[in-house]
């Protein structure tokens, strides 16, 4: 029974909680999922001095994790720190912008994100450009919501989402709509039948492609970009970092 760790980079507990049912709601039966949150980190993560301080928390999270689960999905649609997660796991590490532009990429000419605050879209654009799929995005779009918005009132941000998801469609050229934020899971299906056009949940997405790398019987490469660190002596790090760094190779410690 494959096992995947969700990983909610902020720390707002009921955000992790609706991530946690829009991951199982996708899974494959048998799939067991497991959502978390760091202990430590912003409540919401809207910019990027938000995402450095997740991202601290979030590696942290996932070393501790070594050994436990089959995969692991990110889920903040900045993808914060995917990279780094994947030098410090040996199981697939997954963001969920990455896995919707995939996805998306395989139904639609040209696909669209709806995010929150303006100030999120540098996030993603650079997200769009660091994946090399500026050329299949025809926008990126901001409803004027807050994150912890979304949770406080779904239905509100439902209708702030659809208004921009319309006019990607109609004004950008948008052949499907890609939710800029994990706490926007629950509004695909919702949202897919009154637009017409496929609709992404970026957690959704993010666990179809894990379970098909486990059942693939693939992980991220070893060599080159994604190699553990190198050895060196970390100074007031977590402890769970301590392995990464100190490790052997053909029984010769390094």
């Amino acid at each position: 029974m494959p096992s995947i760790l969700v990983i909610n980079p902020n720390t707002t507990q009921a955000m992790t909680d609706d991530i946690a049912r829009s991951a199982r709601a996708a899974a494959n039966p048998g799939t067991e999922i497991t959502a978390v949150s760091p202990s430590a980190g912003p409540r919401s993560i809207e910019g990027f001095t938000d995402e450095v301080l997740a991202a601290y928390h979030l590696v942290d999270t996932v070393a501790a994790a070594r050994g436990k689960y089959d995969g692991i999905v990110i889920a903040c649609y900045g993808d914060p720190a995917v990279n780094a997660c994947r030098e410090v796991s040996d199981v697939p590490v997954v963001g969920i912008a990455e896995a919707s532009f995939h996805l998306a990429s395989l139904v639609a000419h040209k696909w669209s994100v709806v995010t929150v605050l303006p100030r999120a879209r540098p996030l993603i654009e650079e997200v769009v450009h660091r994946v090399g799929l500026q050329h299949r995005c025809a926008s990126v779009r901001s409803a004027p919501l807050t994150v912890l918005e979304i949770e406080e009132d779904l239905d509100r941000a439902k209708r702030l989402i659809t208004v921009e998801a319309r006019a990607a469609i109609d004004e950008d050229g948008a052949e499907a709509i890609l939710l800029g934020c994990a706490g926007m899971g629950p509004l695909d299906k919702v949202m897919q039948e009154e637009l017409g056009v496929p609709v992404f949940d970026g957690t959704a997405a993010a666990v179809k492609l894990v379970e098909s790398l486990i059942s693939y019987g693939v992980t991220s490469a070893k060599v080159n970009a994604y190699l553990r660190p190198e050895p060196k002596e970390l100074v007031d790090c977590p402890p769970s970092l301590a392995p990464v760094y100190a490790r052997e190779r053909a029984g010769t410690a390094v």
